[in-house]
């Protein structure tokens, strides 16, 4: 039987920097244990997408905010030829501006259409994403890193 790839863990500050180290250190944890290509790419982009609608919807942090002071927690397991990702933070939901002219809003949109599956979580002690992805390539059966 093939040993269990380590998990990724990661504490991120609720600022704007926090989605392009989440995507770069799961890319790189992803690219270790044999994940490539555009399955990569979307978990990346899914990913990307739940660490800024928590900075942004669980902290209420926009784009030119300080800081803030809150913390976003990242979990990847891999599973099988599965990888489950987990992005939980500690604030309080806010759901985007019922804008009928405005492009936002698509974000769980989007993190289902790169993962396979989504669940979101809205509890008093804040929100959990948790994304799911259908198998691996067969070279990331096994590999460890």
């Amino acid at each position: 039987m093939a040993p269990v790839p380590p998990p990724l863990d990661l504490v991120l500050t609720a600022d704007w920097v926090s989605p392009s180290v989440a995507r770069d250190k799961v890319r790189t944890w992803l690219k270790a244990n044999g994940w490539a290509g555009p399955r990569l790419d979307d978990l990346v982009l899914a990913i990307n997408e739940a660490v800024s609608n928590s900075i942004e919807h669980g902290y209420g942090i926009g784009a030119d905010d300080p800081t803030g002071s809150g913390l976003v927690e990242l979990r990847g397991e891999i599973s099988g030829r599965h990888v489950t990702f987990t992005v939980r933070d500690h604030g309080v939901w806010r759901p985007p501006a019922d804008d009928p002219k405005s492009t936002r809003g698509q974000g769980i949109r989007l993190m289902r259409a790169c993962a396979d599956q989504v669940t979101v979580d809205v509890t008093d002690e804040g929100t959990t994403v948790v994304l799911r992805s259908g198998q691996a390539p067969a070279s990331a059966e096994g590999t460890s890193g």
